[in-house]
């Protein structure tokens, strides 16, 4: 049975959404949604959960080599509990340590050489990363499932 995820690079002005399921074990990026507003990110936020209807959710989580955990993985945990208790789907967390680094190199290598940094750039890099972060759930869950059935 397929499962479908949704993911999220949780930013305090923008949040990066990708998409994906199981059976491919393949992502996606599918938009980036405001963080700053009045509102905050729900209403796209529900949009989007109506529109896929994922089984589940993931949540990256900067993690550090140190025990403490930063303010920003604070707040993306904050985030997490939210989605679970608005949409009452289970929430998993993956390390997003270097998603958006390696989103902005994805970028710069497709980029013509000087181009500046835009707007557009930064929902694209966001879009990558959440994509990155998917990506690297769906792996990790189809190398579990090949662990298991060793």
């Amino acid at each position: 049975m397929s499962r479908t995820f949704i993911a999220f690079d949780f930013g305090t002005k923008r949040i990066g959404v990708a998409t994906g399921q199981d059976v491919t074990g393949t992502a996606q990026a599918i938009g980036t949604v405001s963080n700053s507003g009045k509102e905050g990110p729900w209403t796209e936020i529900k949009a989007l959960i109506d529109e896929w209807r994922p089984d589940g959710l993931v949540v990256g989580i900067p993690f550090t080599s140190i025990d403490s955990e930063t303010e920003l993985a604070r707040a993306a945990r904050n985030f997490a509990a939210k989605l679970n208790t608005r949409y009452h789907l289970p929430v998993d967390f993956i390390d997003e340590s270097l998603t958006s680094i390696a989103a902005e190199q994805l970028i710069s290598s497709a980029t013509v050489p000087g181009k500046r940094f835009t707007k557009k750039r930064e929902t694209l890099r966001d879009q990558i990363a959440a994509e990155l972060i998917l990506q690297t759930y769906l792996n990790h869950q189809l190398n579990c499932a090949d662990a298991n059935r060793d």
